[in-house]
């Protein structure tokens, strides 16, 4: 059984598959698996994962035929995952080499079941990087934003089969939610800030729109999703400005108040 499982749903990711996947094969520690979903790809994606699993066995090909959707990807992943603990990979999104053995590690010493690292974010149009913003763990803080970087993440499987499966009637932040039930179930978290993945900027991307008004009520609507879910009625954005990093006041606070504390963000009871 390896120690580690990627798991990665794609969706017409020819441009990009090839990298992402060659990142995860040359990580620094080889006990692992990628078990890769396919999500009714119209592209080449899925010759290009067959013919790559034909040259290393560790790469698990999975096609999704009833359902679509990320979080739908993710549970047919995990569900099929061997691995001890499992990594949340993104198609677009290569990881750096050293991110399976500083999860293991992590996780170990400080007998940890849920750890988070920082994502780097490179912007596709410019190639310009930029370290995401990273919020040391607070059990409070997390019920206020969803400051974990999910693609930088890693948990035991024991986690996703206590506060697992994915929610897929959650189309925006099914991440977030996961991560809640975990903390509401009584997992420990540990995080640390060093970058194992790329984060990969698309010009329109939901996340982080300050400017965008239509996307901007489309991710007020499933935050009010997630958090009603989670009884969660009280949202403190002095709580954020008093105890998170200076990157996160300005992400969540400065930038981005509307998606995370205006009004339409927040459940009534």
């Amino acid at each position: 059984m390896p120690k580690v499982s990627f798991v990665m749903p794609v969706k017409n990711g020819e441009k990009f598959i090839k990298n992402t996947i060659s990142s995860l094969l040359n990580q620094t520690f080889s006990d692992l698996e990628i078990v890769a979903v396919n999500d009714h790809s119209e592209d080449n994606t899925l010759n290009i994962l067959k013919e790559i699993a034909k040259q290393d066995e560790r790469l698990k090909v999975l096609n999704m035929e009833d359902k679509t959707g990320i979080a739908a990807g993710r549970n047919l992943g995990t569900q099929n995952a061997n691995g001890e603990i499992i990594l949340p990979t993104d198609a677009d999104d290569p990881c750096y080499p050293e991110r399976a053995t500083i999860s293991i590690e992590e996780l170990e010493k400080n007998k940890a079941d849920v750890f988070y690292a920082n994502l780097m974010r490179v912007y596709s149009d410019t190639g310009k990087k930029v370290l995401r913003h990273f919020q040391p763990y607070d059990k409070e803080m997390l019920r206020y934003i969803n400051f974990i970087g999910h693609g930088a993440s890693a948990f035991y499987k024991k986690v996703y089969d206590t506060a697992g499966p994915y929610d897929e009637s959650i189309l925006i932040g099914e991440d977030y939610d996961f991560f809640l039930t975990a903390e509401e179930s009584g997992f420990k978290f540990t995080s640390k800030n060093i970058p194992v993945s790329q984060y990969t900027m698309h010009p329109g991307q939901t996340t982080g729109v300050v400017n965008d008004a239509e996307k901007i009520k489309k991710r007020q609507l499933w935050n009010k999703k997630v958090r009603e879910k989670h009884s969660i009625y009280n949202v403190d954005p002095e709580y954020v400005r008093k105890n998170g990093t200076p990157e996160v006041v300005d992400f969540y606070v400065n930038s981005n108040y509307e998606i995370w504390f205006g009004q339409e963000s927040i459940p009534t009871k």
